[in-house]
């Protein structure tokens, strides 16, 4: 049976919003041939959110307009004072679960949103970024049941509401490469099954995605490429990475400085290969 598009249905965008994820959406067709287990796995996508009024409208039309079979999608929002009370009810009919409620910050919301989640494979998108056309076919039909796999892809950057995006492309890494901090992935463009979830850390504000994913190799979850540009970060000046640049480097040297030294020297290994791969890649 063919699946049928949600673009009609969505209420209709702000004046002047064209294009991906307002009038375009993914064509449902992509879902008519399923993956190698034969079914499409249940998806849960969580949304922490505060005071991103701006831009949250555009981050569940990114998700719901995926067009995906089996889709779960959360939003935590911390009891935003902007717009975005006001956005989630006019969506509230496409969300298993929506809130606006103070919390404890992102972890928390986060951790509160994934108690509720059931599906198989998981993602987090930050609430000020999106996600591509195609990028839950792509994440779904790379995810094998049977293997503790963190799915990543490519990703774009955008500068504030600039016409023009910069692509990122990750290449595949090993586990310790990211266990140790030598690479980082890409919240807006990971996924990983629900058998390897761990709950964030609440201590920290900055760098929950990278311990998050720290933890979870240094643990014998596995990082694969997925060959697919899957989301988009925004560069503004509300965003996290503008405002406490300095937590995040407190944060960071924390967890160093906790680390044994074997990590160290495996994080000078991991930026070794990365330079080799690099000019070997341009040459």
């Amino acid at each position: 049976m063919a699946l049928k598009g949600l673009i009609a249905e969505l209420p209709p965008p702000p004046s002047g919003r064209a294009g991906w994820p307002w009038t375009d959406e993914t064509d449902p067709v992509v879902y008519n041939e399923p993956p190698f287990t034969g079914v499409w796995p249940q998806l849960t996508i969580v949304c922490p959110s505060f005071r991103q009024g701006g831009f949250i409208e555009e981050t569940i039309r990114s998700v719901l307009l995926q067009n995906y079979p089996r889709l779960e999608f959360i939003v935590m929002d911390g009891g935003s004072d902007d717009e975005t009370p006001a956005i989630l009810r006019k969506y509230t009919r496409w969300l298993a679960f929506g809130e606006s409620t103070p919390d404890r910050g992102q972890s928390h919301a986060l951790n509160k949103g994934y108690a509720r989640a059931t599906g198989e494979l998981h993602g987090w998108i930050n609430s000020d970024d999106y996600y591509l056309p195609g990028a839950f076919a792509a994440a779904a039909r790379a995810y094998q049941p049977d293997r503790r796999a963190l799915y990543y892809g490519d990703w774009l950057e955008r500068v504030g509401d600039g016409p023009g995006l910069i692509l990122h492309q990750e290449r595949p890494c090993f586990a310790f490469q990211v266990a140790v901090g030598g690479r980082t992935l890409p919240s807006h463009a990971t996924f990983w099954p629900a058998a390897v979830h761990q709950p964030f850390n609440e201590a920290l504000r900055f760098t929950l995605d990278a311990e998050f994913f720290k933890r979870l190799t240094a643990g014998g979850v596995k990082p694969r490429h997925v060959p697919h540009a899957l989301g988009v970060f925004r560069q503004h000046g509300a965003a996290k990475s503008s405002t406490i640049v300095d937590v995040a480097r407190s944060e960071t040297k924390a967890w160093s400085r906790a680390q044994p030294w074997p990590t160290h020297w495996q994080w000078r290994l991991s930026r070794l290969m990365d330079r080799v791969a690099e000019r070997f890649r341009r040459s």
